[in-house]
């Protein structure tokens, strides 16, 4: 199935953020049973050179393959669609411009101004690629500062855009919230649930970072459409730590 069918189901789409330039454990986290993986091009450790292989990897896991941008710049956006990524998550977007900017390079004319050359992206859908295109690629912007908390509604009603992404460590911190990335912070809840009101206004999609699952399970029953469960390494860590505590 497609990103955007997915996301219209019932049930929340779960997700990994991968950080690690690792083909073979993209697949593995595919094959066992991740529905889908977002490579983290902003802090993880994945360079461009990385990501078609990692691409490749997590379809033939069965997942499928999302990316957060490094930034809200061209060449960086249609690299990764024509690539086959699926999903964009464009990080710091403060203003309705800067989405306007992120929806223009994603999306085909008329919505945009991608550039026509999706040799791989093109081999994955049957028909005709570029009439489908601006529906099946989606784009996500995170609300993550103040300033898109102020400029939420003009942001929301971008031409083209499909989704709202929360980063809720940046969030809180550019909030001037006490504690970082707090589920129980009654003044950020409130941010997610205007996010997600004005979401539905609009007919967006709403997505949220956790890393913890007692989070992620919180986040899904308040109806995200997608939720991030935390990253690779994360995961990684602490499986080690209780494999490590349980001895032999």
């Amino acid at each position: 199935m497609q990103l955007h069918q997915l996301l219209t189901r019932t049930s929340s789409l779960g997700n990994v953020f991968m950080t690690l330039p690792a083909p073979f454990l993209a697949e593995r986290m595919g094959s066992s049973g991740v529905e889908s993986i977002t490579l983290d091009l902003q802090h993880g450790s994945i360079e461009g050179d990385a990501v078609l292989g990692l691409v490749q990897a997590i379809r033939a896991g069965g997942a499928i393959p999302l990316a957060r941008l490094a930034w809200n710049r061209p060449e960086l956006i249609m690299k990764a669609l024509d690539y086959g990524i699926e999903g964009l998550i464009c990080p710091m977007v403060d203003t309705a411009e800067e989405a306007r900017a992120f929806v223009r390079a994603a999306k085909y004319p008329p919505l945009g101004n991608r550039s026509f050359g999706p040799f791989r992206a093109a081999m994955l859908l049957e028909g005709n690629y570029f009439a489908a295109a601006n529906e099946q690629t989606l784009c996500f912007v995170m609300i993550e500062t103040a300033g898109a908390v102020d400029e939420l509604d003009a942001i929301a009603a971008t031409p083209g855009l499909d989704g709202l992404y929360i980063g809720p460590w940046d969030l809180s911190v550019s909030l001037g919230r006490p504690r970082q990335g707090d589920f129980s912070d009654p003044e950020l809840l409130a941010v997610f649930d205007r996010v997600q009101d004005v979401a539905r206004e609009k007919g967006l999609f709403t997505g949220i970072f956790t890393t913890r699952p007692k989070d992620a399970a919180a986040m899904a029953a308040r109806g995200f459409d997608l939720v991030t469960w935390g990253t690779e390494e994360l995961m990684f860590q602490r499986g080690l730590g209780k494999w490590l505590s349980q001895g032999e």
